[in-house]
């Protein structure tokens, strides 16, 4: 049964919302309450959540609470109400695939800090066109991610909705935590319990896990990131110089690219795409160097892109290769970074790319002291890579290198 904080919450949606709850606070009873009034009414739930291990809560969840009334299928992960025709679909995330193909009339998205975005804008926001229909995302924060950001713009749009609840309301005043109740809290969650984990946390873990706050990642590479997103998408680049970024991808990886404008400082465009032979790809490419009049192409060259590197020059597409390595990768993504604290360069404002940016992480070596830069787990990359090597190829001096 939903506690009075989730009722609430119940009552305000819209047809887009984002909450962000402290731990314990009982989002996946949520969202088995969301669902199985969405079967009641004879429509289609899609469950989503980051691994199998978590779908397979929500699973157990909804078997305990309508095991009797539907029918569950653990082959297909489905669960049937048979009276109406409505279904509820579970499906990992860990692969946005995996739902693809369906239609929805809910969606909701469990732990959505740790969701791959691509799941979100690529796969399930399309299924809602043709329906009409409404969306929900749950979960802890995890820094200042695209959740965050999706969450923050929810304050600012009439369809959508946003609620930031902790699990017992408090707050922290000159190192105390201070009782304030919140009308959306957990009423069943003993105050002693938080008291205790206030005591045994650090500041900053409490304020996100219990708190449900934005924090923003220590370990984050990128500041800055929305000062720099003003690239308009259509402008006269007639005479400028023209450079270009390549990451190749072919299955789970993406091939990204980006195109800049050496004398304006502007991404003039981007492109995306995964899971077409290499041949298609060098022909996408080829009519954007065409398109664009691109000067030169900064290219990774680790596996797949030097024999694709190699095509390029043969067909006289001027392109330099990029091996990254251990070495070479940190001034690459430390270039960017730097980059976009000053304000160097203006980007185009897209939200996968935008994400990809903000969740990107640097950790340091407790052996050799030296950094690393990655995508957290679970997602990609690529277009942080393309943008790096576009603006590395904006240099004067590699402009007149060759292969």
């Amino acid at each position: 049964m939903p506690h009075k904080g989730m009722q609430q919450v119940i009552k305000q949606a819209k047809r887009f919302n984002w909450l962000a709850a402290g731990r314990r606070w009982r989002k996946t009873t949520l969202m088995m309450s969301l669902a199985v009034d969405t079967a009641i009414n004879g429509k289609f739930f899609l469950w989503g959540a980051p691994t199998f291990d978590q779908v397979r809560i929500g699973w157990n969840e909804a078997r305990r609470a309508a095991g009797n009334v539907f029918t569950f299928r653990q082959s297909t992960m489905t669960a049937t109400l048979e009276e109406t025709g409505g279904m509820i679909v579970f499906r990992s995330m860990d692969d946005p695939d995996n739902a693809r193909g369906h239609t929805a009339d809910r969606v909701g998205l469990d732990e959505i800090a740790d969701i791959n975005p691509i799941a979100y804008y690529e796969v399930l926001r399309p299924m809602l066109i043709d329906t009409g229909g409404d969306f929900f995302g749950k979960g802890t924060p995890k820094g200042r991610n695209w959740f965050f950001r999706e969450h923050n713009r929810a304050k600012s749009l009439d369809d959508s909705m946003s609620w930031q609840v902790p699990t017992k309301g408090c707050r922290v005043v000159d190192g105390e935590l201070i009782r304030e109740p919140h009308p959306l809290e957990n009423p069943d969650i003993e105050w002693s319990e938080i008291v205790n984990l206030f005591e045994t946390l650090p500041i900053s873990t409490f304020n996100q896990e219990i708190l449900a706050q934005f924090i923003e990642n220590e370990g984050a590479v990128f500041r800055n990131i929305g000062a720099c997103l003003g690239a308009p998408m259509q402008s006269d680049h007639a005479g400028h110089t023209i450079v270009a970024g390549l990451d190749w991808g072919k299955h789970k990886d993406f091939t990204a690219i980006s195109i800049g404008c050496v004398n304006c400082k502007h991404e003039i465009a981007r492109d995306r795409f995964n899971q077409i032979d290499y041949t298609f790809q060098r022909d996408r490419i080829r009519t954007l160097h065409n398109k664009y009049n691109v000067g030169l192409w900064l290219a990774e060259s680790n596996a797949m892109g030097e024999p694709n590197i190699e095509q390029m020059l043969r067909e006289g597409i001027p392109v330099n290769p990029f091996a990254t390595t251990a070495t070479t990768k940190p001034p690459l993504i430390e270039n960017l970074a730097l980059i976009l604290e000053r304000e160097e360069w203006q980007f185009q404002d897209d939200p996968i790319w935008t994400s990809e940016l903000e969740a990107y992480e640097r950790k340091v070596s407790a052996t050799t002291n030296r950094s690393s830069y990655s995508a957290p787990e679970g997602m990609n990359d690529d277009t942080v890579i393309a943008r790096a090597l576009m603006v590395r190829a904006a240099d004067g001096s590699m402009l007149w290198t060759s292969y």
